[in-house]
């Protein structure tokens, strides 16, 4: 019994031994550097100034329209890309779990029982008798591979890099979800004003053919002045078929993103009078890059590939395992004594790779560069987020100045209609004169309305690209 016991002090000596020096590496691995250097501020300085940054995490609430908040937390909550998206995370955090139990103890019970007949047979060969044997065999087994030098450790770092990434990706389907469930719900207001507006023309266009036959038939237009008025009016109808078409494209789309068929979705409302909020003010590039899910997902994914590297260059070192097994067993012959015992075994193994034909060595230079791999694609996502930023902002002041143009246009295109609708009441111009600075006045509003769209596709644009949508809270468990 003794004997028993110092060998037990002696083997969890060494567990302790083997313990304390757990998670010390002899290698200094560290990832490549950034080759991207970010800029102090974005080219449209003048819209950060000193004022107070926009907040974007429900940049859609700029709006003030509750159809459309109600659209966009409606996909957020409903889209099935976000289920997608939340399982994606889920089964990240298991896997973590999984990877991480490597650096605890297995215990597992064991077990068997045996039963049978035995024929004996005498010297000469002869059968002597039939007897039964039965028996046992149960124990606890344990075993445990310590992490001397750190590779199960950096491998349940990769992983929990991993969920982190998975985390980040689920922020960035947020973020898009937010956007296209907004632009399908915008978008859909704006072909309902271009509806309104064809519908206008339309009576327009048909209030001035009757006022044209009226003239015709008193011999003050011709033939020729009617059959155009007929030719713009056909054009002008033949428009509103596609706008429905768009109009009910849109529809479905928001349906979809909003996880409804498209016949559970209400028809779309009156639009009201046509808003844009201001473009968000006070974003710095340091602040938008660390809010970007794609750039932070970057970032982490660089951390997981420095972690795989890590744990693949201690392949090259001894690996140690402890392991146990005590149990009790029983085996007996009818007629002979049985027998039966109690004990227990520990034993500590060792490994050390001497050749493995430079496997292991290519696995470090696959890890080393699928490491450098990352870093170049957290550039990528550094540089393509700077350009996206400054490509947004350029777009949305762009279209501001052009609106200013197009709305001033409208109002002259607007006065000269009047004006030579009031000449050729006076006989000084020809119904075709008419006729084409109404066209043009439409052609005019028109063109306000398209801007008015793409300005609104941009502001969409420029709060997505500066990283708004998304809050920080992560799926949970279902």
């Amino acid at each position: 019994m003794r004997n028993r016991l110092a060998r037990a002090a002696r083997m969890g000596s060494i567990a302790v031994a083997v313990g304390l020096v757990a998670g010390c590496s002899p290698f200094r691995t560290h990832a490549p550097a950034s080759h991207v250097t970010v800029p102090r501020q974005f080219t449209q300085a003048g819209l950060a100034g000193t004022q107070a940054p926009t907040d974007l995490t429900r940049w859609w609430e700029a709006w003030h329209d509750p159809g459309l908040a109600q659209a966009v937390e409606t996909a957020l909550a409903a889209s099935p890309d976000m289920r997608i998206a939340r399982d994606r995370v889920l089964e990240a955090r298991a896997m973590h779990t999984v990877v991480r139990s490597a650096l605890y103890p297995t215990v597992g019970a064991t077990g068997s029982m045996m039963g049978g007949d035995v024929d004996w047979r005498d010297a000469d060969g002869l059968p002597d008798s039939n007897r039964s044997t039965d028996g046992h065999l149960a124990g606890i087994t344990a075993s445990w591979e310590p992490d001397l030098f750190g590779g199960r450790h950096a491998d349940a770092k990769a992983a929990k890099d991993g969920v982190k990434a998975e985390e980040e990706y689920f922020h960035g389907v947020q973020m898009v979800i937010a956007a296209d469930a907004a632009d399908s719900y915008l978008r859909a207001q704006g072909v309902q004003r271009q509806i309104t507006l064809t519908d206008r023309g339309i009576a327009t266009l048909g209030q001035l053919r009757a006022y044209g036959q009226a003239r015709f038939a008193s011999g003050q237009a011709t033939a020729a002045d009617v059959r155009l008025i007929d030719q713009k009016l056909s054009e002008m109808k033949a428009r509103r078929p596609l706008l429905v078409a768009r109009l009910d494209l849109m529809h479905r789309r928001l349906a979809v993103l909003s996880g409804q068929t498209p016949e559970g979705l209400p028809a779309p409302a009156a639009p009201p009078a046509y808003f844009v909020p201001p473009a968000p003010v006070g974003q710095m590039p340091d602040t938008v890059l660390e809010r970007r899910p794609d750039v932070r997902a970057g970032r982490d994914q660089v951390d997981a590939a420095l972690n795989r590297l890590k744990s693949a260059k201690t392949d090259l070192l001894p690996r140690f395992g402890l392991e146990f097994f005590g149990g009790d067993g029983r085996l007996h012959f009818d007629g002979i004594p049985g027998l039966s015992g109690t004990g227990g075994l520990i034993a500590l193994t060792t490994y050390l790779p001497i050749f493995t034909a430079n496997r292991v060595q290519a696995r470090i230079h696959a890890a080393s560069a699928r490491l450098d791999a990352a870093v170049a694609g957290y550039d990528k996502s550094l540089l393509h987020a700077l350009a996206e930023v400054e490509d947004g902002y350029e777009n949305r002041l762009g279209l501001d100045a052009r609106d200013v143009e197009l709305t001033r246009a409208q109002g002259q295109a607007e006065q000269v209609a009047h004006d030579l609708a009031g000449l050729y009441a006076g006989g000084q111009r020809t119904l075709g004169d008419v006729l084409q600075a109404r066209m043009q006045a439409l052609d005019a509003q028109a063109a306000v309305l398209s801007n008015q769209d793409t300005r609104t596709q941009a502001t969409i644009q420029l709060a997505r690209v500066l990283g708004g949508g998304w809050q920080e809270a992560t799926p949970v468990a279902h």
